[in-house]
């Protein structure tokens, strides 16, 4: 990850090795830091591992815990990591890595204190702030954040104040619109996130939906179209093309892009449930119910699964 490059060098310095065994720590530390940095991840193991057998430190453990993250290869990283912590709580990047770690597996509301901790160290470490962004949106439910919108917002526009061509932070602020009810909003961040990254599908995606809602179904549609080249096999886009060709009464083509959602995931209810209205549209009640009862059985289903 970009963020953590620099402080694995300042390690070096901030933590330095004891005489007796000196050359042979740091030639394991340093061979660990290039073969990590080349992402030769499991060439980096041994010799991270000999680093902090020699020597526990922080700086040993942090490579330590990076290594065996990118390995994905998560407790024994949290461990580590946890540890490179302790012994150096004022250290930013130690923070952040032990913070997005946390965020990978979800458990965002342990993420939430390490992440804002790797900010007020690093105010600076703009990747640190988009994984708190989404943090408070994906904690809500389970910490009930007041004003988690606002604090969100707070962190994407701080970004944007300092690189307006951070990666997916347009996309970010739109995903908050569209949780607001403000689409025009929205349409504007993914217009300025498409511009900057056209490759950006979900971002696409999105762009269509909101599109569709502004009742601009020709226009969703062709966003929709580009979003289906880019991810042919990506049956949300099928889906939201239909609903766009539907609204723009190309019925036809709706009836097929609903059956090319269904065919790439047979269990997206909601994709029987528009090919249903589309049959009874084009007058073929047979078909119609049986993808109305496919719909009914599929959210009888996760209702019971939950």
């Amino acid at each position: 990850m970009p963020a953590r490059l620099f402080h694995f060098f300042l390690c070096v310095f901030l933590f330095p090795l004891g005489p007796s065994s000196l050359a042979a720590q740091r030639n394991h530390y340093q061979e660990a830091l290039e073969k990590f940095n080349a992402r030769q991840y499991q060439e980096a193991l041994l010799p991270a591992q000999e680093a902090v057998l020699e020597d526990g430190s922080a700086a040993h453990l942090h490579l330590y815990g990076v290594i065996l993250q990118a390995l994905n290869r998560l407790n024994p990283a949290e461990d580590a990591l946890r540890k490179a912590v302790a012994l150096a709580p004022e250290q930013s990047a130690f923070q952040y890595d032990l913070g997005n770690l946390l965020h990978q597996q979800r458990r965002y509301a342990e993420a939430l204190p390490v992440l804002k901790r790797a900010i007020e160290l690093d105010p600076e470490n703009l990747i640190a702030r988009l994984l708190l962004a989404r943090t408070y949106v994906f904690s809500y439910h389970e910490l009930q954040i007041p004003k988690f919108a606002e604090l969100t917002l707070e962190q994407l526009n701080f970004i944007v104040s300092r690189n307006p061509r951070f990666p997916a932070v347009h996309h970010h602020l739109a995903l908050v619109h569209i949780n607001n009810g403000e689409p025009a909003k929205a349409l504007a961040e993914l217009t300025t996130e498409l511009k900057y990254f056209p490759e950006n599908t979900q971002a696409r995606l999105e762009l269509g939906e909101t599109l569709i809602k502004l009742n601009q179904f020709h226009k969703a549609a062709g966003e929709l179209l580009v979003a289906a080249r880019q991810a042919p096999r990506m049956a949300s886009v099928q889906f939201a093309l239909a609903k766009a060709y539907k609204s723009d009464g190309q019925n036809a083509k709706a009836l097929e892009a609903a059956q090319r959602t269904v065919e790439l995931d047979p269990n997206f209810a909601d994709g029987h449930y528009l090919l249903g209205q589309l049959y009874r549209s084009a007058d073929q009640p047979d078909l119609a119910k049986q993808h109305f009862e496919l719909f009914k059985r599929l959210k009888d289903s996760t209702a019971a699964a939950r």
